[in-house]
């Protein structure tokens, strides 16, 4: 159990670090520029969506913290 808290805490610094860096609003931008190239839509996503992008990463990331930090928690209790 112990394991298992440890890898959500490193998957949420991990998680944490690259929302930080901008990663998530980068694909999203990459992928809008890829993927719908030719596409009657706009040039540049919508601020609203490239924001919920950010928010979503930055609320996914400190979610799986907490969880990681409270299955520690439980771990060390039950010793």
């Amino acid at each position: 159990m112990r394991f298992a808290g440890l890898l959500l805490v490193t998957g949420a610094a991990f998680t944490l670090a690259l929302h930080f860096l901008g990663a998530p609003e980068g694909l999203y931008h990459w992928l809008y520029d890829h993927l719908l190239s030719g596409l009657d839509v706009p040039d540049e996503p919508s601020q609203g969506s490239t924001d919920a992008i950010g928010y979503v990463s930055l609320i996914g990331g400190l979610a799986e913290l907490v969880a990681g930090l409270a299955v520690l928690a439980i771990a060390r209790a039950r010793r």
